[in-house]
């Protein structure tokens, strides 16, 4: 049996530029994870696999030597029976496809399936279990990038069972991989952050390239390939400033945010060409551990989420961001949403010594109806190389 974790993450800044390859953000892992156990299943179907039913007679045939189960404790707790078809890992489920619990899993899976292939690696049937502490406790998502953490945790824990001995950096590509296939216009930066945890500075890479290469050359050739506009580097932790992190108790859905995120060309070209220079100046002062600068930043990149905001239409700013955001800056803190906004969560960064700043700030949130979130920095782990 072999586990592996991958840590939740925040956005620091950088959000909806750094959809746009090559364009940055900074994000930070926190203490909350996704887990991925995988056993060895060889004995061939599982229990779980034989009771599907109505599964083609072909698919199950082909499923006989190589089983896959997927379980997950998320949405209130699924199984995902697999079999193969020719090549392919398929659900044994006929016509129902892969239920949105399970889609990252399955495109995980899916990807280190197509990658033991091209090596000539036999596939050993296994089942994968999946469990979280990345929402509440009635299911509802923190949004501290759950299906990044997924996605790596599953991708690493399947490439230990095969004996793949990958890099984080492959880790990293192979998790992204099977991200993009669920969902194309995906940053990554999420999935980088939960993949070497810390803080890092993020740039996205041109997911239409890295698809074209993974399609026409295989995933082990994309594995190796430049990818366009990447860019990944480790950052120091601030050592003045305490990161508080509050929930607005209400989930929101990044694709969705991203994929409504509508405006001319021009407003676009402005708002990431602004988002890339706060960004640089927040990477500046990151590495001096200017705590002023820092927090200065974090207000410009509030303000540009506002700005975008009233030019899009999207609904970044709910009412109970503005009133986390409010409540932090009445006390000098450094505010803004974390992610795509609509829900979710937003930070505020104080000074660590102000610790009855920090209490107020959790009394003001509280009465405003936003949970604060316990969180801490998972630490950086590994070479980006």
């Amino acid at each position: 049996m072999i586990s592996c974790r991958a840590a939740g993450k925040l956005f620091i800044a950088g959000e909806y530029a750094v959809v746009e390859p090559g364009h940055l953000a900074v994000l930070t892992a926190v203490d909350r994870y996704a887990t991925a156990t995988v056993t060895d299943a060889a004995t061939g179907v599982t229990e779980a696999s034989a009771t599907v039913t109505g599964a083609s007679a072909a698919v199950t045939d082909a499923a006989a030597g190589a089983v896959v189960t997927l379980r997950s404790d998320l949405d209130g707790g699924v199984t995902l029976a697999c079999g193969r078809d020719d090549d392919r890992l398929v659900p044994l489920t006929p016509d129902a496809g892969v239920p949105s619990a399970f889609a990252y899993v399955f495109a995980a899976a899916s990807v280190i399936d197509r990658l033991l292939t091209e090596r000539g690696i036999p596939s050993r049937p296994y089942e994968v279990d999946i469990t979280a502490d990345l929402g509440d406790a009635d299911g509802r998502k923190y949004g501290l990038g759950s299906s990044a953490a997924v996605t790596v945790a599953t991708v690493a824990a399947l490439g230990q069972f095969h004996e793949l001995e990958l890099t984080a950096m492959q880790r990293y590509r192979l998790a992204m991989l099977a991200t993009i296939a669920v969902n194309p216009r995906a940053s990554g930066g999420d999935v980088a952050v939960s993949t070497w945890g810390g803080w890092l500075a993020y740039g996205s890479p041109d997911r239409a390239v890295v698809a074209e290469i993974a399609a026409a050359e295989g995933i082990d050739a994309a594995l190796g390939a430049p990818w366009p506009g990447l860019s990944i580097r480790p950052l120091p932790t601030p050592t003045g400033l305490a990161v508080q992190v509050g929930w607005t108790g209400n989930p929101a859905s990044t694709p969705a945010l991203v994929g409504a995120a509508t405006w001319a060309r021009g407003d676009r070209t402005v708002f990431n060409a602004r988002s890339n220079e706060c960004v640089q100046r927040l990477l500046t002062a990151i590495e001096a551990d200017d705590s002023a600068a820092i927090g200065s930043e974090i207000d410009c990149a509030r303000e540009l989420l506002l700005g975008l905001d009233e030019t899009s239409g999207l609904g970044i700013m709910t009412p109970r961001l503005h009133a986390l955001c409010a409540a932090g800056a009445a006390l000098g803190a450094a505010t803004k949403p974390s992610g795509a906004g609509g829900g979710d969560c937003g930070i505020a960064l104080v000074d660590r010594t102000r610790t009855a700043a920090i209490a107020e700030l959790t009394g003001r949130w509280i009465a405003a109806g936003i949970r604060p979130l316990p969180l801490r920095t998972h630490p950086f782990e590994g070479e980006t190389a």
